[in-house]
């Protein structure tokens, strides 16, 4: 099994022009997404609150969550995505906002599918 990568835009949550992120890691371990803050500073995304995370071989650190919007192949919920402010140059798109767009991984083919193509289980 690979890496999924994809290519995002993301924005101020009030409306704007969107900006290009390529090669972001999908990361379905990873709650929410991980973006750096020099990219949502620079889109004006502040922080809404800041939480403890303990990173493997280090101390916790403090990080901020906001809210962007995100645009996914062309598609852009109404709603804005929960967005980790990472200090240094992290891209992961998280289970949530894989979610909030109904999209799933396959792993076989590296690529994210709509919901509606899974097979129901037996």
């Amino acid at each position: 099994m690979g890496h999924v990568f994809v290519n995002i835009e993301v924005g101020h949550p009030d409306g704007g022009d969107l900006i290009g992120l390529p090669e972001v890691l999908v990361d379905t371990g990873a709650t929410h997404t991980v973006l750096p803050e020099s990219i949502l500073y620079q889109i004006h995304v502040e922080p809404k609150v800041f939480v403890n995370i303990g990173l493997v071989g280090q101390e916790q650190v403090k990080w901020g969550i906001g809210q962007a919007n995100i645009r996914i192949a062309g598609q852009q919920q109404t709603w804005a995505c929960p967005v980790y402010f990472c200090p240094d140059e992290e891209y992961l798109l998280g289970a949530t906002t894989l979610e909030a767009f109904g999209l799933l991984v396959d792993p076989s083919e590296n690529v994210l599918l709509p919901k509606s193509v899974r097979a129901r289980p037996i």
